[in-house]
């Protein structure tokens, strides 16, 4: 799914005067490494075929229609889990799924790998600044699947995403891939958030 550079660019495209909602768009990545914890936080579901999962924001929708009315939070979490899920329709599971048959750990860490690559690309690209953490608490737990404490965490983590890392080259995704996948995200969510009542 999306880096927290990607979502935090997404984010900054379409609310850049909200840190809510910035903080919102990275909200459901408190999960880390805990997939358990990550299926809960990003409302997936194990598929047919017993290995993959998929994320359902429209549940997220109907479990908190009042809050995303008005609460920025809610909307950029929101905005979260439909941008990942586009992320597993146009470049996960036709790109690098595929890849995976061979290799697979190798590869793996290759992709991630791109992400740390990308995030500075991404940042000067889109004129990034590091996000600050709001002096006023907003009530995060507004969310229940997430803790308070857990959100302030992945802001601090995006902090870290701003450090230079080794030059490499990109092996798994290119910049311009992840360009068209931030562009398309932008209207999807525009989409998604004009259109809820």
């Amino acid at each position: 799914m999306g880096s927290r550079m990607m979502h935090y660019a997404i984010a900054q495209q379409l609310a850049p005067e909200s840190t809510a909602f910035s903080i919102g768009s990275l909200a459901p990545d408190v999960s880390g490494h805990n997939f358990d914890f990550k299926s809960q936080t990003h409302y997936m579901t194990l598929n047919e075929d017993g290995k993959t999962r998929s994320i359902h924001p429209e549940t997220f929708a109907e479990e908190y229609q009042r809050q995303l009315l008005s609460d920025m939070f809610v909307r950029g979490y929101y905005a979260h889990l439909l941008e990942d899920k586009v992320w597993l329709d146009t470049v996960f599971n036709p790109f690098i799924r595929p890849q995976l048959n061979t290799q697979r750990d190798q590869k793996l860490a290759a992709y991630y790998a791109d992400f740390h690559t990308l995030n500075l690309l991404i940042a000067n690209h889109h004129k990034l600044q590091p996000l600050s953490v709001p002096d006023s608490a907003h009530d995060f737990t507004v969310v229940h699947e997430i803790g308070d404490g857990d959100v302030m965490q992945v802001v601090k983590d995006l902090r870290d995403d701003f450090e230079p890392v080794p030059k490499r080259q990109l092996a798994m995704l290119s910049f311009d891939q992840i360009e068209q996948y931030i562009n398309t995200c932008v209207h999807v969510v525009q989409d998604h958030l004009s259109g809820l009542k």
